[in-house]
């Protein structure tokens, strides 16, 4: 039954009431805080209850609901359990009944619908958090038909998307905005977005069919967590004028074979190719001075790595489990090695210690069963535990005196130390 013309206004006072209460708790805009996991229950401060400016439904009985905010923005909250839920190819409103522009999608709007496409309003600027989430069967959305500019976390995780093209109108780009979207082919981000990831599930985690990725290149970070899992993904071509590869960028990217890093890059963050199985070459540019921990740990077919000669520190773990890496030269200015940097690394048979090392720590070369040549610079104090663990004889060069040899601190488990033969005032070109 509709409402009298008097109900209809104290209605409408009612919802400005409500909008503003909405807005307060974080309804519509979404604020920030870590998603749930898929399998988890929604965020409860995105579930409250949604105003609405009309009841009149739809042609396809969908009864929209919405709020509106202290600046006048429109937002596009949801829809009426009197109604139609949506589906199939949906349609959004641009304009409400009462003439209002809708400028947002609001946090959960159609979450866990049945759709397979949708189009934007075309005013929308933004898409709030997990506006779309659980769509499994969205294929669809026509981003570059909007004036979307932001698109926050979780907005598209969990759907059936299989093409996405990020326009240049889209500044920033939230965590897990399209995590776990398996059946997503290609992706093309044509803008340099402020992009936000987390290392255990960034914007495009989880898209484990993935194979063609276009990067604008004035991106300059790749997000923490961003490919993190893309199983699929062979190849890549990074942006020119990249200076940082966040943590787990490309871990579990199993599939990765090659990858050229561009001589602008200065960081690659912890586990930023971690268990990228079949990854082969890599070439570390010169103005990386230190290579964090955990950075090609796993990396099990990797055998050649070129280091810059001014790099400085090589984290622990860094190609621990490198069991294809038979050799490799360590930069000339490096002074600290971590801990089981090479643990693991079955293949590896010489290694030429820089001259500024001071230590060896524990399980730097544990378990290089064919490790065969060592030189150690007279400037290493320290041997840690297990630093030299493989059980079998090795030459060991050293370039000071049988005396300061002797000096030595040698922890518990280096038992190839302990049969090693022993070539004292050496040269590193004697291990060559």
């Amino acid at each position: 039954m509709r409402e009298s013309k008097n109900c209809a206004k104290i209605r409408l006072a009612m919802v400005a009431v409500a909008a503003a209460a909405l807005l307060l708790t974080g309804c519509g805009g979404g604020g920030g805080g870590t998603p749930p996991d898929s399998d988890s229950t929604p965020d409860s401060s995105i579930s409250a209850s949604k105003p609405e400016f009309e009841d009149t439904p739809n042609a396809d009985g969908v009864i929209w609901q919405y709020a509106k905010d202290g600046s006048g923005s429109t937002i596009l909250v949801g829809y009426s359990s009197e109604g139609a839920v949506p589906q199939g190819a949906v349609k959004l409103p641009s304009v409400t009944d009462e003439g209002y522009i809708v400028t947002e999608i609001g946090a959960r709007a159609l979450a866990g619908t049945n759709i397979t496409s949708v189009t934007l309003p075309e005013k929308a600027a933004m898409i709030g958090k997990q506006a779309f989430r659980d769509c499994t069967q969205l294929i669809s959305v026509d981003l570059q038909a909007s004036r979307v500019n932001v698109i926050e976390e979780s907005a598209f995780a969990n759907t059936g998307l299989q093409n996405v093209v990020i326009p240049a109108s889209v500044k920033s780009i939230g965590m897990r905005a399209f995590y776990h979207c398996t059946a997503l082919n290609s992706v093309s981000i044509l803008g340099t977005p402020n992009m936000d990831g987390g290392e255990h599930g960034g914007i495009f985690a989880g898209c484990t069919s993935l194979k063609n990725v276009e990067l604008n290149d004035g991106i300059q970070r790749i997000a923490d967590g961003m490919f993190a899992e893309c199983k699929s993904l062979e190849t890549l071509r990074l942006p020119s004028q990249l200076t940082e590869i966040g943590s787990a960028a490309f871990s579990k990217c199993t599939a990765l074979q090659q990858i050229t890093l561009p001589e602008t890059l200065t960081k690659l963050g912890q586990n930023a190719f971690a268990f990228c199985e079949n990854l082969q070459q890599v070439t570390i540019p010169a103005k990386v001075k230190k290579l964090e921990g955990y950075t090609f740990w796993y990396c099990k077919n990797l055998t050649g790595v070129t280091l810059p000669d001014d790099m400085t520190e090589i984290g622990e773990n860094a190609f621990a489990e490198c069991r294809a890496l038979e050799n490799i030269r360590l930069p000339e200015q490096l002074a600290t090695l971590g801990k089981n940097a090479f643990g693991g690394c079955y293949e590896l048979k010489r290694m030429i210690l820089p001259e500024n090392l001071t230590a060896i720590e524990d399980y730097t070369f544990d378990r290089c069963e064919k490790l065969e040549k060592l030189y150690i610079p007279q400037r290493v104090l320290s041997i840690g535990r297990y630093a030299l663990s493989a059980d079998r004889a090795m030459e060991i060069y050293y370039s000071g005196s049988e005396t300061q040899w002797s000096y030595v601190n040698k922890q518990a488990g280096n038992t190839a130390v302990n049969r090693a033969q022993l070539h004292y005032n050496a040269q590193a070109s004697n291990v060559n």
